[in-house]
Parts: C-alpha cells; sequence; structure tokens
C-alpha cells in the first residue's frame, strides 16, 4: 500500500465533507437494505442504487444521480470497464452519453465485472433483481461524479472488512468495528493476498479513468463489500480511506454522506472550476484544424484523436504568472521581462496606475494527448490545443508540481530564461502559471500523511503550460541514422542549456526527445520541469528519489539514488535511452526479455524508494557492450564507442566509497534469424525550414571519431565521488559519437522486439507488448486502445513509493509522451 494512503474514522472523513445532514423527518423517506435474500453480486447492486436512489429522491436531487451500467461499453475500447455503478451528473451531455443505444462490444461491466478474479463465478439467472433498482445504462468514464466499487466475495475486495451481522443498528461512530479503537493502535486495512491485490488494482484503475478523462481537483469514492462501506477521498497528494461501516440501516453514514453529495455544486464534488464544456459551435475552429490543408498530416491525424465522438470539448484558461514568492533563481533573479511569445505578454502599466492582472489566456482542449496515468503526484497531461488568442494548434501540459521553497520553480520560468540566454532546440513558451492564481488550487491530503523517512510531504500545485512548436514522438524515427542525428541535436540542446543557462535538465529519457517534423533530424528537448540549477547540485536533492524517469537513470543514480546528481547523470542517460531503443527496434544476439529486465526494470524498495540492481552498473564497467545487433557493423560499432566512453568514466569511479556514502540497506529478501530490411533513405535537414545550428568549434577540431580519453583526470573524481571524469564529463564526445554517422549506412528501424519476443515470457509480454508496440505506429498513440491483462498494475503514482510528486513513468507511458 501507498504511504499516502491513509485510513480513517468515520465520523472524520463525514465531517471534512460538505453540506449538512438530513433531519429525521427527511431521513424517514430514505430505504434501507435487507440482506436475507442477497446471495449474489447483482442483488447488492440492487439494494445499494435502490438506497442511494432513495435519498437522491429525498432530496430532489437534479444535479446527480445514481446509475446501474450493463454489460455495453460507451466506446470501443479493449480494455473492459468494469464499474457495475456509480453517481453520475445529470446533465443532458451525460444522459445522452450513457443513456444512447450502442451494440454490446463483449463484457465489460456489470455483474460479471470482476470475473477476472473469479468473484461470482456461478450466477443465479433465474432470480429477478429488486423491482425498484435503478434502470441500467451505459458506462462514461467523462460523467461518473462518484465511482462506487462493489464486491460480493470479501476475499476479493480491496480493503478489509471485518465480517458484523447486516442488522446492526449502530450509529456512525459505532457503525465501524475499529472505530472505538485508539487511533495510535496501528491497522493495516489492506489485505496482502493475490486476489486482494487485484481487486485493489481494480479500484485504483477506476479511480485512474475518472481522474484521466475529467477536470478534477480531487474525487469521491464509495467501496462496498456487502453490507458494509467505505467512503474515500482521492487527490494528487495521497487518498483518505475512512473505516468501514454497516450501510443497510437509513442512519448510516453512507446515507449521510450520499445526502450531502445531492446538494453539492460540481465544484465541492471535486470538479475544476476554471475548466468550462463548450458548445459544439464554440469548438468549431478547433474541430476544423483536423481537416486543415496547412496543417501537417500527421499532426491533423492527432487533432482527430483528440476530438473523438463523444469527446466533450473544454475551454481552460492559462494566467501567465510572475515570480512566486521563495521561488526565485539564487544565481541570478532576472529582472521581471515579456515572455518568451510576445502575443502572449500583457499591456504595460502607466508608473503612477496600479500594476495591470495579467490576461487569462483561453485554449481548447479534447481527449488527452497523452496521460502518466498516474493516480497520485504530478499526474502529467498533455494536450493538442487549440490557442482561441493565436488562432492555431499548440501544446497545453497539464500537472501537478511540488512545491519546496527556495527549491522548486514553475516550468515556464525556465523556458524564459534558457529562451534569454539564447538556447535553441526547446519550445517556445507561450504562457504558463498555477490555474486559478498562484498556488490556488493546492493538494490537501499531504498534510496528514508521513513519509517513510520522516520527512515533511510537498504540497503540490495545479498548474499549465501552453507552447509553440509542435514534435513527433522519438519512436517514429525511421532508421538508426536518424535516430543517432536526432540524438546528437538532443545532446547540443542540453549543452547549450547547461552552458548559457546554467541548467540540468534531470530528465533525459525517451518521452523528452522529441522530433522536429520540419526537419525529421531536429530535436526539440521538453519536459524540463524537473531540472535544476548548476549552483543548486551542491545542495542535494529537491526530493526524495527525484532523479529523473527510473529506466534511464545512470547506473549511479539508479543506485545510489540519494547521491548529489552531476551532469555525467543526465549524459548517460541519453545512452541508455538510446539503447533502450536499439533494443526494441533492432535484433540482439543476447535474450532481450532478461537483457531488458535487469537493465531498466529490476530494483528493489528500500524506505520507499526504488533501488536499482546491480546489473546497471555493472553494465557500465565492463569493457564488452551489453548486447551485439545482428547483420549491422556500423551500429555495432556506435554502441561500442558509447560502451568504451562510459568504461572509461567508470574506472575511476570508487563504489565502496559510494556504498559507503549514499548506499541504501536492501531488504532481506537465443531468436530466430530476421531478414535483414533494405536501408531507407538518408532523412536531411531542409534548409528552408530551419538555419544549420551552431556547433563549437572544439567539438569539431580533428574530426576524429575516437573519444575514449583514459584521461588522467581521476585527481578530480577522487576529490567528489560523484563526479565522473573523461567520455560523461563533456557534451563533446558523446555528440561526436552520436554525430558520426554521418556518411555512413545504419539499419532500417524494424519491428518492435519487445512484441515479438512477448511469448517468451507471459509477465514481459504483459508489461512490454500491446502498450509497447503503439508508440511504434504513429497513428496507435491512444492509451484506450491498450488492453490490460488481470493483474497488470497501472502506475498509482508517477512513483507511487515516494511521497512526493514525480515523473518517473513507465516505460510503456513514456511512449506516449509526444508533441506535435
Amino acid at each position: 500500500m501507498s504511504p499516502r494512503f491513509f485510513e480513517m474514522p468515520v465520523e472524520a472523513v463525514l465531517s471534512k465533507v460538505p453540506g449538512s445532514l438530513p433531519t429525521t423527518k427527511q431521513r424517514r423517506s430514505f430505504k434501507g437494505a435487507d440482506f436475507s435474500r442477497a446471495n449474489y453480486k447483482k442483488h447488492v447492486y440492487s439494494l445499494l442504487t435502490t438506497s442511494i436512489d432513495s435519498v437522491f429522491t429525498a432530496a430532489s436531487a437534479e444535479k446527480v444521480c445514481v446509475r446501474r451500467t450493463d454489460g455495453r461499453r460507451h466506446r470501443k475500447r479493449k480494455r473492459a470497464d468494469t464499474l457495475g455503478v456509480g453517481i453520475y451528473l445529470n446533465t443532458p451531455a451525460a444522459v445522452k452519453a450513457t443513456t444512447t443505444e450502442t451494440k454490446p462490444t463483449g463484457k465489460g461491466v456489470g455483474e460479471d465485472a470482476d470475473n477476472s478474479a473469479d468473484e461470482d463465478s456461478d450466477k443465479d439467472t433465474g432470480e429477478d433483481a429488486d423491482a425498484d433498482a435503478v434502470p441500467p445504462c451505459h458506462i462514461s468514464w467523462h460523467w461518473v461524479a462518484i465511482p462506487i466499487e462493489v464486491k460480493h466475495n470479501r476475499d476479493h475486495a480491496a480493503f478489509h472488512f471485518d465480517k458484523v451481522p447486516p442488522t446492526t443498528q449502530s450509529k456512525h461512530s459505532a457503525s465501524s468495528p475499529n472505530a472505538s479503537k485508539a487511533s495510535s493502535e496501528p491497522k493495516s486495512f489492506v489485505p496482502v493476498t493475490l486476489q486482494n491485490e487485484q481487486g485493489y488494482v481494480q479500484f485504483i484503475d477506476h479511480m485512474s479513468e475518472v481522474l484521466d478523462n475529467q477536470h478534477r481537483r480531487f474525487s469521491y469514492a464509495i467501496y462496498v463489500w456487502d453490507y458494509m462501506a467505505r467512503i474515500c477521498f482521492f487527490d494528487r497528494g495521497g487518498a483518505v480511506i475512512s473505516e468501514e461501516f454497516n450501510w443497510t440501516t437509513p442512519d448510516s453514514p453512507l446515507h449521510d454522506f450520499v445526502w450531502k453529495v445531492a446538494h453539492m455544486s460540481e465544484a465541492q464534488l471535486g470538479y475544476d472550476p476554471t475548466v468550462e464544456r463548450v458548445s459544439d459551435e464554440d469548438a468549431a475552429a478547433f474541430k476544423r484544424m483536423a481537416d486543415d490543408s496547412t496543417v501537417h498530416e500527421k499532426i491533423r491525424s492527432f487533432v482527430k484523436q483528440a476530438i473523438p465522438e463523444g469527446q466533450p470539448i473544454y475551454k481552460v484558461d492559462i494566467i501567465p504568472m510572475g515570480t512566486p514568492p521563495d521561488e526565485g533563481f539564487p544565481d541570478d533573479p532576472f529582472p521581471p521581462h515579456s515572455p518568451a511569445d510576445p502575443s502572449s505578454a500583457a499591456p504595460a502599466s502607466p508608473p503612477s496606475q496600479p500594476p495591470v492582472a495579467p490576461t487569462p489566456r483561453s485554449f481548447l482542449i479534447g481527449k488527452a494527448y497523452f496521460s502518466s496515468h498516474s493516480l497520485i503526484g504530478r499526474s502529467t497531461r498533455g494536450y493538442i490545443a487549440y490557442d482561441i488568442d493565436g488562432e492555431r494548434l499548440c501544446f497545453l501540459k497539464d500537472y501537478w508540481r511540488p512545491y519546496v521553497p527556495k527549491r522548486t520553480r514553475p516550468e515556464h520560468m525556465i523556458y524564459e530564461r534558457m529562451a534569454r540566454c539564447g538556447v535553441e532546440g526547446i519550445p517556445t513558451l507561450i504562457c504558463g502559471g498555477d490555474v486559478g492564481g498562484m498556488q490556488a488550487q493546492t493538494s490537501q491530503i499531504q498534510d496528514i500523511l508521513c513519509h517513510p523517512d520522516g520527512a515533511p510531504s510537498v504540497p503540490l500545485f495545479h498548474y499549465r503550460i501552453a507552447t509553440v512548436e509542435i514534435g513527433l514522438p522519438l519512436e517514429s524515427f525511421m532508421n538508426f541514422k536518424q535516430l543517432a542525428l536526432v540524438f546528437a541535436d538532443a545532446v547540443l540542446t542540453h549543452y547549450e542549456a547547461w552552458d548559457k543557462a546554467k541548467v540540468l535538465h534531470h530528465d533525459i529519457s525517451i518521452g523528452n526527445i522529441l522530433i522536429d517534423p520540419r526537419t525529421l533530424t531536429r530535436a526539440l528537448l521538453i519536459d524540463w520541469d524537473l531540472c535544476r540549477l548548476q549552483c543548486e547540485l551542491e545542495s542535494g536533492l529537491t526530493e526524495p528519489d527525484r532523479t529523473g524517469t527510473f529506466q534511464f537513470r545512470s547506473a549511479l543514480a539508479a543506485r545510489f539514488p540519494r547521491k548529489p546528481y552531476r551532469l555525467s547523470d543526465d549524459l548517460e542517460s541519453f545512452i541508455h535511452a538510446f539503447h533502450y531503443l536499439v533494443l526494441k527496434y533492432h535484433p540482439v544476439e543476447e535474450e532481450v526479455r532478461q537483457l531488458v529486465a535487469n537493465t531498466y526494470e529490476a530494483h528493489v524498495l528500500v524506505g520507499g524508494i526504488k533501488v536499482a540492481v546491480a546489473a546497471k552498473l555493472k553494465q557500465v564497467k565492463n569493457r564488452q557492450p551489453p548486447f551485439e545487433v545482428r547483420n549491422n557493423d556500423a551500429l555495432q560499432s556506435i554502441i561500442q564507442k558509447l560502451q568504451d566512453g562510459c568504461y572509461d568514466s567508470y574506472q575511476h569511479v570508487d563504489v565502496p566509497r559510494m556504498r559507503m556514502l549514499y548506499g541504501m540497506e536492501e531488504p532481506d529478501s537465443k531468436a530466430d534469424q530476421q531478414p535483414h530490411p533494405q536501408q531507407r533513405p538518408d532523412v536531411t535537414v531542409d534548409p528552408k525550414y530551419i538555419p544549420a545550428r551552431s556547433i563549437p568549434s572544439s567539438w569539431i577540431s580533428g574530426g576524429s571519431d575516437n573519444t575514449t580519453t583514459s584521461t588522467s583526470a581521476a585527481s578530480d573524481a577522487a576529490v567528489d565521488s560523484c563526479n565522473l571524469s573523461g567520455f560523461l564529463s563533456d557534451h563533446s564526445f558523446l555528440y561526436k559519437v552520436l554525430s558520426s554517422v554521418q556518411g555512413k549506412k545504419l539499419p532500417a528501424k524494424q519491428k518492435n522486439q519487445f512484441v515479438a519476443k512477448a511469448h517468451q515470457d507471459p509477465a514481459f509480454g504483459m508489461v512490454y507488448e500491446s502498450s509497447m508496440s503503439a508508440s511504434s505506429d504513429l497513428s496507435a498513440t491512444d492509451d484506450d486502445d491498450v488492453e490490460y491483462e488481470t493483474g497488470d498494475k497501472r502506475p498509482l503514482d508517477d512513483d507511487e513509493t515516494s511521497d512526493s510528486g514525480s515523473e518517473d513513468v513507465e516505460p510503456q507511458r513514456e511512449s506516449k509522451r509526444m508533441r506535435m
């Protein structure tokens, strides 16, 4: 269980829910539940919906209603929708979405929903449900206000439920069998069996669907096992789960909670008040972009994905924000100035007048282009957006940024700084700011949670940023020559940010390098929200375990996550990202499944922090590359040179000293030959689109590809065990290796090897097969088309084991992080 889940007495949870309790007279209309004949889950559904509907009727509720979902899906999906009942918004659009006739596409919801966990395998098909039960509808995650999870088999419930007589007439505090326990008594409320874990994963998946498909600051939920229930509250900082209580009597906490829900506004239900659903007429300009011949054809396809049938279109605002208190630059405050995009600048005020408040900038968005699918943490989502003021397509990023005084800053400030310093290869800022105004929307749960290390929890502020440039996903490369040149250009951008703006990216990954569609060999280096300034590196980590995407961390950063971060860590991440794509799209002699698992995934949890096993560290200290590609000496030469460079830098690393200084104690506990495809035509820069970039003369002097230095600078490394010398100490070495592909023949991108090898191990296929293959086709970028098998645990958080938000996204999620 995540350390950000917290159990509280039901009275305490109800006290935080806005609204008054029903009177005795009003309560007389409430219906209880008779479980004497409740033998199957469908009976629980009927009793539950009847009880909830009786409360809504007594309250004359108009904004919400309870709906039972049948075995149909709202729209075609490979992943089964398994929410059997929920409280929905009662708007005309919601009613239309959940009642329009559609053809069944297979078992998805309702009484058969949980057969993945073998619950209710024997159904009583001859016994009718309660005649007063709410009629079934079709599920639509866009309109679920409060999801309700129902279990009939306690062995499959996500939480503990102590069995008590269903006729217990207990009132609130006594309704929970544990309410009288001392609050200091430790109590595990999450079972640890495999069956219970499947129920837990299913619940998290449903909560993720709600927050992925809607614009919410938080969401309530109800979890039911037969006649016992729990009330839940989720925001991006964590979750509060009430202790269990008996809900079968009209005076139960469930009835009181539902009464309050009946009188809530959408904002009180957790909906973001800054987001407005717009009409088809108001969305027309955005939708026309899908057929605009002046828009790149690949970009048009991405717009179509953002506006599928039935998808609400929203208008969101960004209020351009200045420098927040305690979040400036310690090395140079940089006085206020106009943003990088002149069209977003606010009008200047005469000196004698008070300053003019910044004018909000409005954008239209539809379905998220990518989502980290993290229930808790930064929860980053990216949108293909329409800039209303600029009348153009752009990219909008929405996430919850962590706030650590004097250690963090909004991402738009980094883009402004780099633009002033002349850094190329980064997106052009339109505007950025906290949603609703500076620090207006914040997470709440972190105030009651404790990090395993005892460190204070980090609050999260809702934040949006919009940029002009449109990029293609890195995994859309056509051949490995193009891939190497794109990586080389990204290294050059990284150098300029480091040399000119004194900024270190801190999260180099395959999702944060995009291909410029105008040239196909230039890169856009994006997502600078985890970056650090040079002057801040000596002050240690901003947050626990915040050193970039785990799969691509340097060997030292992955093995010793508490060590100070250095330039060499970012440079090494470029190498791991390049290796990863070679393994994914080219046959190698080694067994891919084990190599990928050991290098990029294998870890132990120590105090809630991921610590890599020793495999990656052993690889970089070896003279031989970790793998050998088949049938292409030119590509293997690149791999060998990168390995030579890593070996050169790591031969001076004192691992025992690193372990002593930064170690964390661990807990106890060949494929067929494939045809070699023809080389595709090389891709080149079209000078009419973009001028050639300036490369430091020292990088090209001599023109040698031999970047192995065998340096004598080990004395420098001895001063600081984290400072690597040689190849990984200077951008030019890595750039020369990657750019040396000019004039050489490198192989075309081949079929996805993770998919091809998935049959060797079902677990490997479960994690990689469908989601990884999606990114190999530019038209397959919809996470809704990914089928999750039983036990495939979607990430609870960007890094669910850490107490503060992160962008530690699983590789299959990283593959979705693309821009147009």
